[in-house]
């Protein structure tokens, strides 16, 4: 299959394998909570060294601290390479998106050690479920653990394949869990929360006149729309969209930073959305961030107990980090 030569020109452009360039401390409000939030979790997280999904979106966020303010904190990197490189899979359920999400923390710190070793596995991996010919993505949780990797994958190694089999596995999954009615993906605020994460991070990093990003920018903005109405006067969202059920940090990270990368990308309006940006953002850094740097208000994932002070998570950290990155591109001064 011959490749569309916008895909070639960006892997050219932007492909992994590039000399990091040395950023500059940038101090303002949105980085010192970022990084009194990801300190706490590296001091008092449970079960740290574990190579899983949760832990991956933590290491994702806190390699966005580190290139929003270029200071590393040098916890990813060990984490990386006490885990081989490799994916945690079940031999059972080889493509399984979840296994896949640590794929993401690779592609990141590979921008820092750009050793070939450090992606090979994931690269096997995804390369392998192309080649099955089969659609795995059964949640929407998918569009976060399974999309982002592939996509980059797949810009770097010029594989107009995976691009395309990335595309279609969303179309599969649209068609079964999207009610384009309501423009949701679940009643499940962290669900939506999932999918929207999963579609900006694709979207950063498509080129403009990808049918890829255009597909997923609609569904984006169609979510994003919906998602404005049920955002809380304090700006929050709660945990279910329907029933209330009180605060839930984690979901609204993922919307503010789904959000703001939306802006940033250009795919959302930033007359209509920068306030909803903004109100999350407040939220989150007002209330679910504690004085001591405890992330609260953390839903369990697929959970539907209300969430206290007490909740946390290393993937809602991550999400946290992930939107400060983008909100600091909005921010005058950071």
């Amino acid at each position: 299959m011959r490749l569309r030569t916008t895909l070639v020109v960006l892997s050219a452009l932007t492909g992994l394998f590039v000399t990091p360039v040395a950023a500059q401390a940038v101090p303002c409000a949105v980085t010192d909570a970022m990084t009194k939030a990801s300190q706490n979790w590296l001091t008092n997280g449970p079960d740290l060294a574990a190579n899983n999904w949760s832990n991956a979106n933590y290491h994702v966020g806190n390699l966005a601290l580190v290139r929003t303010t270029g200071i590393s904190n040098h916890k990813t990197w060990p984490w990386v390479k006490a885990n081989k490189f490799l994916l945690p899979l079940d031999a059972e359920h080889p493509f399984a998106p979840d296994a896949q999400s640590s794929g993401e923390a690779y592609l990141d710190v590979s921008y820092f050690h750009p050793e070939p070793e450090v992606l090979q596995p994931l690269r096997d991996n995804l390369r392998a479920q192309v080649a099955s010919g089969k659609f795995y993505w059964k949640s929407p949780d998918a569009l976060n653990m399974s999309l982002p990797s592939m996509t980059r994958i797949a810009l770097a190694d010029k594989d107009q394949a995976m691009l395309d089999y990335a595309h279609r596995s969303f179309r599969v999954l649209k068609a079964r869990s999207f009610n384009e009615f309501t423009g949701l993906w679940s009643f499940h605020t962290q669900t939506n929360g999932w999918a929207v994460q999963g579609l900006a991070k694709a979207i950063l990093w498509l080129p403009a006149d990808s049918p890829a990003r255009a597909d997923y920018a609609r569904s984006l903005k169609r979510t994003a729309a919906t998602l404005k109405h049920f955002q809380r006067p304090d700006g929050f969202w709660n945990s279910s969209l329907i029933a209330g059920r009180g605060i839930e940090s984690a979901s609204t990270a993922m919307i503010t930073y789904a959000i703001a990368a939306g802006i940033n990308a250009g795919v959302l309006d930033s007359a209509t959305y920068l306030p909803v940006v903004q109100k999350g953002w407040a939220a989150l850094t007002g209330k679910a961030l504690q004085a001591d740097g405890k992330f609260g208000y953390v839903q369990a994932r697929g959970s539907h107990k209300p969430s206290s002070a007490a909740d946390t998570a290393g993937f809602a950290v991550g999400s946290y980090l992930i939107a400060g990155q983008q909100v600091a591109k909005l921010t005058p001064g950071c």
